[in-house]
């Protein structure tokens, strides 16, 4: 009751500024955002730019990442929303759904479009028209980052490319090794310091693990868990997950998340994203090695998504918008700003200056991986699928009833489906 009242207050407050801004006339577009201080500091910059090559002014809402959905409700709720908005990528299928954000194919540059990578594309497509929604300078991936020397000493071979990525089999093996090391008290990080129930990066870290096995979080043609969710292959790589806990080779949430880089060096290998490298190189140099996430037997699958920039379906200035998003994709100085803060990058244009990304002895891994990329289910009933895998995989982890888990997290998902009809046009509710 407590947080529904702080909530209501949020959007009443949300609510009241807006129309008290709309008093004020204003001949420009409007733009929210959020991001670090770096990136920030890139978008006042290249919007700068815009206006005065352009004389089109664009007003600024930054809006910090913890506030912002709760600001960004507001706005809905107010149904006037700022002209372009700045979203995370899995909610962009839920606000297409409900009518908040326009497909962006007519209002960005054609040179602009054709110039996304592969995992861009799917992280900015509503599947159900095929058109795009968004665009994006940056995108996002997970791989493992090993200490060279402790791969070394166990014999492991280091994986050259994601078609020679280690399969599961191959990987339990030298976790196994890893931890007989005197060195080495933890083989690997998973991020477990992130959290993982209840949290994005639950389900964004693991999800590409069931799709590699050869099952997903929800089956992505009827657009219901039961029988995907639950499979006996996603059983199969939670197993594995529990087995690791259970042996004492995951480092625990307790001790934080430097364990890897730190002077002791305790940890052998981290499951993290493409952001982590730069913290880890500073610290490691070469003994750092980016590998492909391991063959749960399909094939390395690797997640994608990130902060992408959509158009608001309310917005009267949609043309205007598109030329800012269009001038930032191509923006060089924006794009060597953002390249600064360690971004994935998301154009084929971009990517080609990333030195790291294009280094087989850094990066190029990680980059490669944006080819075998599944999205996130872009569904409306995200938001409840992400909180039901991510609370399934944390019991795992924890020891408990696997199957029962995946079996209570795919009935949640699919009540709340039930309960909308099924998201038309997504799918109908059918005797099952």
């Amino acid at each position: 009751m407590k947080n529904a009242f702080k909530i209501g207050m949020l959007i009443f407050l949300a609510i009241f500024t807006l129309q008290s801004c709309a008093k004020q006339e204003w001949d420009g577009i409007s733009m929210m955002f959020q991001g670090s201080d770096k990136e920030q500091s890139a978008i006042m910059k290249s919007v700068e730019r815009f206006t005065q090559e352009t004389g089109i002014k664009v007003r600024l809402l930054y809006t910090p990442h913890d506030t912002y959905t709760s600001k960004l409700a507001g706005y809905f709720v107010n149904k006037k929303l700022p002209d372009i908005i700045e979203l995370d990528a899995p909610t962009l299928a839920n606000l297409a759904w409900c009518g908040f954000v326009t497909d962006v194919e007519n209002y960005i540059d054609a040179d602009v479009l054709a110039d996304m990578t592969p995992s861009n594309i799917a992280q900015c497509t509503y599947p159900i028209d095929g058109k795009r929604y968004a665009i994006a300078q940056a995108d996002s991936t997970v791989l493992l980052f090993a200490n060279r020397n402790y791969l070394e000493k166990i014999g492991a071979r280091i994986p050259k490319s994601v078609e020679d990525s280690w399969t599961v089999e191959e990987f339990d093996e030298i976790l196994s090794k890893l931890a007989a090391l005197d060195e080495v008290r933890w083989p690997i990080d998973i991020g477990w310091s992130m959290n993982i129930a209840g949290s994005e990066w639950g389900t964004y870290a693991f999800y590409e693990a069931f799709v590699s096995a050869g099952s997903d979080i929800i089956n992505r043609k009827t657009w219901f868990a039961e029988g995907t969710l639950n499979s006996p292959e996603n059983v199969r790589v939670l197993e594995y997950f529990q087995k690791w806990n259970a042996n004492g080779w995951i480092v625990p949430k307790s001790a934080g998340d430097n364990t890897f880089y730190n002077e002791k060096r305790q940890t052998a290998i981290s499951w993290n994203g493409n952001w982590s490298y730069a913290t880890y190189e500073a610290s490691m140099g070469n003994d750092v090695v980016a590998i492909p996430l391991p063959n749960f037997g399909h094939g390395t699958v690797s997640p994608n998504g990130t902060w992408v920039w959509g158009i608001s379906a309310t917005s009267k200035n949609k043309e205007a918008a598109g030329k800012l998003l269009s001038y930032m994709m191509k923006d060089k100085k924006f794009l060597d700003d953002f390249k600064a803060t360690g971004a994935y990058p998301a154009l084929k244009s971009f990517a080609a200056t990333c030195e790291d990304y294009m280094d087989e002895e850094k990066m190029a891994i990680a980059y490669a991986q944006s080819e075998c990329a599944v999205e996130r289910p872009a569904h409306p009933a995200y938001p409840i699928i992400t909180i039901e895998v991510a609370n399934a995989i944390e019991t795992a982890l924890n020891g408990g009833d696997i199957k029962a888990a995946l079996d209570k997290a795919a009935k949640a998902i699919d009540l709340d489906i039930m309960d909308n009809d099924g998201y038309p046009p997504f799918g109908k509710i059918v005797k099952k």
